[in-house]
């Protein structure tokens, strides 16, 4: 198949794609946290058992990213943190809200739309029938579930493995 100087080029690549492949982030790379709040958690599943909170604007140091997780120390913890809950640009704007980077096709039209809390009330305004509705929402957004609440009903319903396996 290949010959001479084509497998020596073949070879060459090969190496050059493995080794490129195998390189870690630099030393003192820094991941800030750009989700409210989130878990450095003990294995790259997203329920698995938290080691550490973090909240938004913490910095972690990285230590290795395995698509879609990312290997973290913060504050002498290892753990491993959702890419989608960190940034590694150090001029992140972060809001006290939470920050993503990612929105969907519904916020993004909404944004584009200029809809807004004063939009909303407005609205609400004009269809006072709605007005349930609106108030159960609010009662939905506000609802906090404990994590290990939700993890004992997914674990119950057979959505997710039980913790080790």
């Amino acid at each position: 198949m290949f010959q001479g100087p084509a497998l020596r080029a073949v070879a060459v690549l090969l190496a050059i794609a493995l080794s490129a492949s195998a390189v870690g982030p630099q030393d003192g790379t820094q991941l800030t946290v750009t989700k409210k709040a989130t878990k450095i958690r003990n294995a790259k599943r997203l329920y698995a058992t938290g080691v550490a909170d973090v909240r938004e604007g913490d910095k972690l140091e990285l230590l290795l990213r395995e698509a879609p997780w990312c290997q973290v120390r913060f504050q002498g913890k290892t753990g491993w943190v959702h890419e989608t809950d960190v940034s590694e640009r150090s001029d992140v704007r972060l809001s006290g809200q939470g920050v993503r980077e990612n929105y969907s096709a519904a916020e993004t039209a909404a944004g584009k739309k200029g809809f807004n809390s004063e939009i909303e009330k407005n609205y609400e305004q004009q269809r006072p029938d709605l007005k349930p509705a609106f108030d159960k929402v609010d009662q939905v957004q506000a609802r906090g579930v404990a994590e290990a609440e939700l993890v004992g009903f997914l674990r119950a319903g057979g959505l997710i493995e039980e913790e080790g396996r």
